[in-house]
């Protein structure tokens, strides 16, 4: 019996291009969950600072609540705070419903 060359190609050569296909799935898998693994650090990194930050944030408003505290601050970061002029000073004649929302008191 004499074997058929075309044949046998026919027969292995799909073979051969599937586990190819397969192959680079599987790698371009790999790759993709590494990327993925890498996103979730980063997100969990930038997470965790923003819990930080928040957390002084908090405490610095508990802090600042008190004028003392405030003064302190602004001396220690030489801010020097002056009464604004009279050409600095914005007069509303007609308050509409916006600057209401920015009034308190009378």
């Amino acid at each position: 019996m004499e074997k058929n060359p075309n044949s046998y190609c026919s027969k292995v050569l799909p073979i051969i291009f599937a586990m190819t296909f397969i192959a680079v799935m599987y790698v371009n898998q790999q790759a993709l969950i590494y990327q993925m693994g890498l996103k979730v650090k980063q997100n969990n990194d930038v997470y965790t600072k923003l819990v930080d930050h928040n957390k002084i944030l908090v405490y610095n408003v508990l802090n600042l609540r008190s004028p003392v505290n405030l003064e302190r601050t602004l001396l220690a970061k030489e801010v020097e705070l002056s009464m604004p002029s009279k050409w600095q000073v914005v007069k509303l004649a007609k308050k509409g419903p916006l600057a209401n929302s920015f009034v308190s008191g009378r």
